[in-house]
């Protein structure tokens, strides 16, 4: 107890520190944008009209961060708004329009792999919410909402996009509505990060000029907005539902609300939500000394998550059944907040977070969850402190934490830990480390804390470096050291894991990734190999990687292959395939012996239309698929404007396949 004393008078003196040592200041040298309101709204087709956009803001040029220096394909956006949003155009210079990529279709899907334009706002001023509008040279769409937004278009917040390509390379017009946007009352600055994608260089041009590491607090500030106060109308998202299986036929309904108050504080309810029909991760089987944590596909969960405690304290997937549930976030100027509070059969969860930001570079919270359901009355704190300083040549993250726990079950538990990283950009030896502490009694019952009674410290190195002109593209070296003890003596485990990976012009990558490490009473000694091909191709890359040697005690191999087949434009095919395999000497231990197989197939209709379906087999042979041995087809239809439908031929969370058929329509108000 003694330690935790000095630790928290230690976060409490650094919190002190940064408000004094760091009032609020804008960053040196930094880009300054002009507001322009226009007169007449531009029309969002692709094609750039200089009458259209004679009144905006023309920004040139932007920037390769690595070598500081203007970029190599010229690229200007012009920049405006009206009452009503923000609109951007981007015009993109390309020598060699016919590499120009433009792969995915689908509205919201991964663009990193196509030549893409970005617009970044940030809303608050403090350059603490990123707003990301991407839009590809085919026209599809992706954006990044602060915070965390479920799917549903309405729900997120529509935009405009259009692009056009032309022998000089293609151009960009987007348009986002301030609605989309919390903006607090009478902001008049804005933060912007303009960005142009262009794959097969393998870079990426940014504006303004950030510094040799991407430092999103560096933004340009754009100046003198005069935003209207909007408020959005209320959201309704009531559902319908139909589950059939060959005993019995279901019918379920269910709700979901979302307000906006002034200021852009969001409080959503949620009413026998459906949880069912959420395809959860697939997780790997390779060998793992601890459960891992499985990315959260439930709506309500997303939605805000940024905004709530750290999965420390409370990991959304330990929440499995809810019939009610209500939740509110947002920023009430230098105060930020996260609370909900659900129950659902026999458990009742309160969650929340408070955080204030002294400066654009400092911020502290706490946190607390509460956690009843029969048998168990917990509750979990914590609190902390993190600090951004900037330097010339990239910048750090300081952080200090603090949790504690308490039950009828277990007595006061504890966790600290500082962390520190300091990220130099490409080209340099970025470098960090770790020291955290946890007491043996410290259980989280909503959290994600697989060990316990252990103090302990890491570092990490890396070094990254990519080229524009070179057969070689890009290289990764990483180097990760870690030494934990028990609390009542000896080794919990101790290792080194340096890796390393090749990336070429002809989209064949390389890797390699030993493995040293001792968990008595095992040494672990491992070695992995792996190559990519077509690794820029969005449908049609592949993937093998092997690793073998001893691990927990016996003679392991872990293999597996990955390809994706693009039939058409439109129907692809990914097969996934992977074994486990741990053998003992010791004949009284059954040796592990796992293989899964994962077969997706995709039709995409349009970007908010598509057909699919998945088959999921884990055995412990090929072919004897007897833990999970499923098929299920679906219908996706996501759209602007009016219902959302979902088909599913089968059940994507059995272990079998399932003779059911489930729709549900979404009707949005």
């Amino acid at each position: 107890m003694r330690l935790s004393y000095w630790f928290c008078l230690l976060v409490m003196g650094c919190v002190g520190g940064l408000m004094v040592l760091h009032p609020v200041q804008a960053e040196p040298d930094t880009a300054v944008i002009p507001a322009r309101l226009l007169s007449q709204p531009p029309a969002i087709d692709g094609v750039l009209d200089p009458d259209e956009w004679r009144e905006a803001v023309r920004i040139s040029p932007f920037w390769f961060l690595k070598d500081q220096r203007e970029a190599d394909l010229p690229t200007v956006c012009y920049l405006a708004y009206t009452r009503e949003g923000i609109y951007a155009a981007f015009e993109c210079h390309d020598p060699e329009p016919e590499k120009i990529m433009a792969q995915e279709i689908r509205r919201g899907a991964d663009l990193s792999k196509d030549d893409y334009v970005e617009l970044t706002i940030e809303p608050t001023g403090l350059g603490a919410e990123l707003y990301a509008f991407r839009v590809s040279a085919g026209g599809t769409q992706e954006e990044s909402i602060a915070g965390g937004s479920a799917s549903n278009v309405q729900w997120r917040g529509d935009w405009k996009a259009a692009v056009s390509r032309h022998n000089g390379g293609w151009s960009a017009e987007i348009f986002v509505p301030f609605r989309i946007l919390r903006i607090p009352r009478n902001q008049r600055e804005f933060g912007v990060i303009l960005a142009r994608n262009v794959p097969r260089l393998n870079a990426i041009y940014y504006y303004p000029n950030m510094g040799v590491a991407f430092d999103a607090l560096k933004r340009a500030r754009w100046q003198g907005i005069q935003a209207p106060e909007v408020l959005p109308p209320p959201i309704i998202l009531p559902y319908t539902q139909l589950d059939s299986t060959a005993d019995r036929t279901d019918w379920r309904s269910g709700l979901d609300v979302k307000l906006t108050s002034s200021g852009g504080l969001i409080t959503l309810l949620t009413l026998n939500p459906d949880f069912k029909n959420i395809a959860r991760e697939v997780d790997s089987v390779s060998f793992s000394y601890v459960p891992r944590i499985v990315r959260e596909t439930r709506p309500f969960f997303v939605e805000g998550d940024s905004f709530f405690p750290d999965t420390t304290l409370f990991y959304s997937g330990n929440v499995q059944a809810v019939d009610a549930a209500l939740k509110s976030f947002g920023r009430l100027g230098r105060w930020s907040y996260g609370a909900l509070a659900s129950t659902g059969k026999d458990q009742r969860a309160v969650v929340g977070r408070l955080g204030y930001q002294f400066t654009e570079r400092s911020q502290a919270e706490v946190q607390i969850v509460r956690d009843d359901r029969p048998g168990i009355h917990a509750t979990a704190l914590g609190g902390g402190a993190v600090f951004f300083p900037g330097f010339r040549d990239g910048f750090a993250t300081i952080a200090m934490l603090y949790f504690r726990t308490e039950s009828n079950l277990s007595p006061v538990g504890e966790k600290m830990q500082v962390s520190l990283w300091r990220e130099r950009g490409d080209g340099r030896v970025s470098f960090g480390g770790r020291f955290w502490q946890v007491s043996r009694a410290f259980n989280p019952t909503l959290g994600y804390a697989p060990e316990t009674g252990f103090r302990g410290y890491d570092v990490t190195l890396h070094y990254r470096n990519i080229w524009t002109d070179r057969p070689l593209q890009e290289i990764n070296v990483d180097l990760y050291a870690q030494q934990r003890r028990n609390l009542d003596g000896g080794v919990l485990d101790e290792g080194i894991f340096p890796s390393c990976s090749v990336t070429f012009r002809n989209g064949m990558m390389f890797w390699i990734s030993p493995t040293f490490y001792h968990r008595p009473p095992y040494r672990d000694r491992t070695l992995g190999l792996g190559t990519a091909w077509n690794y820029r191709r969005l449908y049609n890359s592949g993937w093998i990687g092997v690793s073998f040697g001893r691990e927990a005690g016996g003679d392991s191999l872990f293999w597996y292959f990955s390809q994706g087949i693009p039939f058409t434009q439109r129907l692809r095919l990914n097969v996934r395939y992977e074994r486990s395999l741990i053998q003992y000497k010791d004949i009284t231990i059954p040796d592990r012996n796992q293989h899964q197989l994962i077969a997706t197939l995709n039709y995409d209709i349009d970007a908010e239309r598509s057909i699919g379906g998945r088959y999921i087999g884990r055995g412990s042979r090929f072919g004897a698929f007897d833990e999970i041995n499923t098929l299920y087809l679906t219908y996706r239809q996501q759209v602007r404007r009016g219902m959302d439908i979902f088909l599913i031929f089968g059940d994507p969370n059995a272990s079998s396949t399932q003779t059911r058929f489930a729709m549900k329509v979404i009707m949005p108000w």
